[in-house]
C-alpha cells in the first residue's frame, strides 16, 4: 500500500518511470526496471485534466472534480501528496486550486505543490524534486550518475572530460544538445588514440576516433599551433553523418603537440531537401546537406569569417549553426587550458596514457581469453531503407581466438538507395562498445580495440561507396551493437542479457510560427532494454550506443506551437520470459498551428526484437498521423509527411526481448 500519491498532468504518469531514458553508466551490460513503479504503483498516480501553456496561459480548464473522485477512490487516503503540473511555475493556479480543496477535504494530508519546490522547466527534475521534499528517496537507473572517484590520473583525465561535456551542454544553443545531450567530448593524443572520454553517449563517442584519424590525415600534428581549430563532418573522412560535426584543438607545450580536444555535437540543420538535415527518401549524400572534409576554421585562435559565412548560408538555423560551434570552441578551450595544466603538471603524462591505454588492451584480452573458442553468428534486419520496405539484412559473425577476435560485418546486406548505411566511422561506435563492454571495469579508452580486428565488405552497408546516403545510420549503428552482444551471448549464454529494443527515433518537425518565424525541432525517443539472466528490463530507456536524453515537454512546448499530449511507458510491449523485456514508449503531439513538415526515422516497425534462452520477442513498433478530420495514416519505419493544425502524431516505440521461458523457474532457468 502506497503512502504517497502523485497529481500529474493527464497524459504524464510515467513520468517518474521514464526520466530522461539516459543512463548513468552509458557501458553497463543492462539496464534494469526502474524502481518507481513499485514505489509509487500507478493507482495512486492521478492524471489531472487541464492544462496551462508556455507563457502561463489556461489553455484547457481544470477538473477538480475529477481528481478529487480519484484520490476518493483510494483504498485509504495518502499520508502524502505531490502536485506536479505541466508549467505551473509560470502560472500556479492551477496547482493553488488543487492544493486548498484537498486541504479542505483531507486535512491531514502533507502537500508539496511543484512550483514551490523547484519553478523551473523540466516535467520530470520538477517533479522528483517536489517527491524527494515529501521525504520519499528513490534512487532511479537512469539518473546522470556522479562524478568519478578517486583522484588517481585516470579519474581526473575522466572528469576533466566530464566538464568538457558539461560546458558543451551548457553553451549549446539548440535544445537536441541543452536538453538531449546529443553530443561528446573526448581527449586524444597526438597519434590520434582516444585516452579518455565522458560518460556521455557511445554513438558518437566511437566515432570520434575515426573523425581524429581523418583529420590528422589532413593535418598532421607538426604543422598544428595552438588556438588551431580543425572541422569535418564527411563520411568519407572519417565523419558520420553530416548534421554530426566534430572539431578538434591541439594542446601544445614549448611548441609540440602533447594532446588533442575533441568533440562532436548533432547541429540542427546543415542544409539539405530537408529540414534537419534528415531526409528519409534521400538517394545521395549531396541531398542531406553540406558536406565538410577536413578543414581549418580557426587560425591561431582566429576565427575565418568566410568560411563560417558559407556554413551558415547553407544552414536553414544559421544561428543555431553558428551559435552551437561557438559552443564547441568554448568547451575545446575549456579542455586545451585544462590538459595544458595537468600536462605541465606531471612529467610524465605521456607514458601514463600508454600505460592506461595497455591496461585496457589487457582487461579485453583477458575477458576473450576466458571465453570458449568459436564463431558466434547473429542476423537481424532493418526495415527498409526508406526507399524499400524489402528488409535490409544485418549480420554479425565473432570468430573468437583465443584473446583475440575478428568481428566480420562482410555478410550484411549491399549498399542501399536509400540513407539507412552507416560510414566506417559510424560502424566504429558498434565495435568500439562492443569492445568496452568486454571489460567495462577497464578505463574507456581505445586500448580495448587493440585486441578486435573489423572485417567490411566494400559497397555493403556498413562500408558503403561514395555517393550513398548514410543519415539515418543511427538503428543500423544500433542494430550491430545489438547483434554483436547477441552474438557474444552464445559463447556465455548465462552471462548476456536478451536483445535490447533495438530502435532510437529521431524526429525532426518544422514549420513556421504564427509570426513568420521558422521553427525546428529534433528530438531522439528510446525504446527499451532486454530482460536479463538476473531481472527484468528497463523500459523506455536508452540502450547500447544510445544514451541521448529526451525532451522535456515544457521545452517543446516552449519553441514550438506544439502540445505534448502524453509521455506512457507502452504498457505490454515487452517479450514475455522468465525475466520481461522493457516497455517501450508512447509520445503523441499536436500541431497547434499553421502546417508543418515530419522526418520520422524509426525501426522495428516489422521486425521484432528477439528474445532469448527462450523468451518471447518484444513487441513491433509504430507510428501514425491522426488527421484533424478522423483520418488515420499509418507512417512507415522512415517516412516525411506534412500534417496541419488540429493533427495528431503517435510514436509507439518496439519493447525489449524477454529472457527465459515464461513461467519457468530461477532454477530451471
Amino acid at each position: 500500500m502506497s503512502d504517497i500519491a502523485l497529481i500529474c498532468t493527464h497524459g504524464f504518469a510515467d513520468v517518474l518511470t521514464l526520466a530522461r531514458q539516459n543512463r548513468a553508466d552509458p557501458y553497463a551490460l543492462h539496464v534494469p526496471a526502474s524502481p518507481w513503479p513499485q514505489r509509487l504503483p500507478l493507482g495512486w498516480r492521478i492524471e489531472a485534466r487541464g492544462r496551462i501553456d508556455a507563457n502561463g496561459k489556461e489553455v484547457e480548464p481544470l477538473d477538480i472534480e475529477g481528481v478529487i473522485e480519484a484520490l476518493a477512490a483510494l483504498p485509504q487516503p495518502p499520508d502524502r501528496l505531490a502536485i506536479c503540473l505541466l508549467f505551473a511555475h509560470r502560472n500556479p493556479a492551477h496547482e493553488q486550486a488543487l492544493a486548498q480543496r484537498i486541504a479542505t477535504r483531507w486535512p491531514q494530508v502533507q502537500i508539496r505543490c511543484s512550483h514551490e519546490v523547484l519553478p523551473q522547466d523540466g516535467e520530470y527534475e520538477r517533479t522528483l524534486a517536489t517527491v524527494q521534499s515529501l521525504g520519499v528517496q528513490v534512487p532511479t537507473c537512469m539518473d546522470e550518475g556522479a562524478a568519478p572517484v578517486g583522484d588517481t590520473l585516470a579519474h581526473r583525465l575522466e572528469a576533466l572530460a566530464d566538464r568538457m561535456q558539461a560546458r558543451l551542454v551548457a553553451e549549446a544553443v539548440s535544445s537536441v544538445v541543452r536538453e538531449a545531450m546529443d553530443c561528446a567530448a573526448a581527449v586524444f593524443l597526438p597519434d590520434g588514440r582516444l585516452v579518455a572520454q565522458a560518460r556521455t553517449l557511445p554513438l558518437l563517442l566511437g566515432s570520434l576516433s575515426p573523425a581524429v584519424a581523418g583529420l590528422l590525415k589532413a593535418f598532421p600534428v607538426e604543422g598544428m599551433a595552438d588556438g588551431d581549430g580543425y572541422l569535418l563532418n564527411d563520411p568519407w573522412s572519417g565523419g558520420t553523418h553530416l548534421p554530426d560535426l566534430t572539431l578538434v584543438r591541439p594542446v601544445c607545450i614549448d611548441g609540440e603537440v602533447v594532446a588533442l580536444a575533441a568533440c562532436v555535437l548533432h547541429h540542427q540543420d546543415v542544409g539539405g531537401i530537408a529540414p534537419g538535415s534528415v531526409p528519409t527518401n534521400a538517394t545521395s549524400i549531396q541531398q542531406e546537406g553540406l558536406r565538410i572534409p577536413p578543414i581549418a576554421l580557426y587560425r591561431g585562435g582566429w576565427l575565418d569569417q568566410p568560411l563560417m559565412r558559407l556554413l551558415r548560408a547553407n544552414s536553414r538555423m544559421p544561428d543555431n549553426l553558428q551559435g552551437d560551434l561557438n559552443a564547441q570552441w568554448l568547451c575545446l578551450a575549456q579542455g586545451v587550458d585544462e590538459l595544458h595544466a595537468l600536462w605541465r603538471a606531471e612529467p610524465d603524462m605521456a607514458g601514463f596514457c600508454a600505460a592506461l591505454l595497455a591496461d585496457s588492451e589487457a582487461a579485453a584480452r583477458a575477458a576473450l581469453a576466458a571465453a570458449p573458442d568459436g564463431d558466434y553468428t547473429f542476423d537481424d534486419a532493418l526495415d527498409g531503407d526508406g526507399i524499400d520496405t524489402a528488409p535490409v539484412r544485418v549480420s554479425v559473425c565473432i570468430r573468437k581466438r583465443g584473446d583475440t577476435a575478428t568481428l566480420d560485418l562482410s555478410d550484411c546486406a549491399d549498399q542501399t538507395t536509400g540513407p539507412v548505411n552507416a560510414s566506417p566511422g559510424a560502424v566504429q561506435a558498434a565495435v568500439a562498445y562492443f569492445a568496452r563492454m568486454l571489460s567495462p571495469q577497464a578505463a574507456p579508452n581505445d586500448g580495448s580495440l587493440a585486441a578486435l580486428t573489423l572485417r567490411t565488405r566494400p559497397g555493403s552497408i556498413v562500408n558503403p561507396d561514395f555517393p550513398a546516403a548514410l543519415n539515418a545510420r543511427t538503428n543500423l549503428v544500433k542494430l550491430l551493437a545489438n547483434a554483436l552482444m547477441g552474438a557474444w551471448a552464445k559463447a556465455l549464454p548465462a552471462r548476456m542479457p536478451a536483445p535490447n529494443a533495438g530502435e532510437a527515433v529521431v524526429l525532426s518537425l518544422g514549420g513556421t510560427q504564427p509570426d513568420g518565424r521558422p521553427w525546428l525541432l529534433t528530438e531522439i525517443i528510446a525504446s527499451a532494454a532486454g530482460g536479463a539472466p538476473w531481472g527484468p528490463g528497463g523500459s523506455g530507456v536508452s540502450t547500447d550506443v544510445g544514451n541521448a536524453r529526451s525532451t522535456p515537454a515544457e521545452a517543446i512546448e516552449a519553441q514550438a506551437p506544439l502540445r505534448v499530449e502524453r509521455v506512457a511507458v507502452r504498457a505490454g510491449s515487452g517479450g514475455e520470459g522468465l525475466h520481461r523485456g522493457g516497455d517501450g514508449v508512447v509520445r503523441i503531439y499536436r500541431l497547434l498551428h499553421g502546417s508543418g513538415t515530419i522526418s520520422y526515422r524509426g525501426e522495428r516497425h516489422g521486425i521484432a526484437p528477439q528474445g532469448a534462452a527462450g523468451g518471447q520477442p518484444g513487441a513491433c513498433a509504430a507510428a501514425h498521423i491522426e488527421r484533424a478530420d478522423g483520418r488515420v495514416e499509418p507512417l512507415p519505419a522512415k517516412a516525411r509527411a506534412q500534417w496541419q493544425a488540429g493533427d495528431r502524431l503517435v510514436i509507439e516505440t518496439a519493447g525489449g526481448g524477454g529472457w527465459g521461458t515464461p513461467g519457468a523457474t530461477e532454477t530451471a532457468a
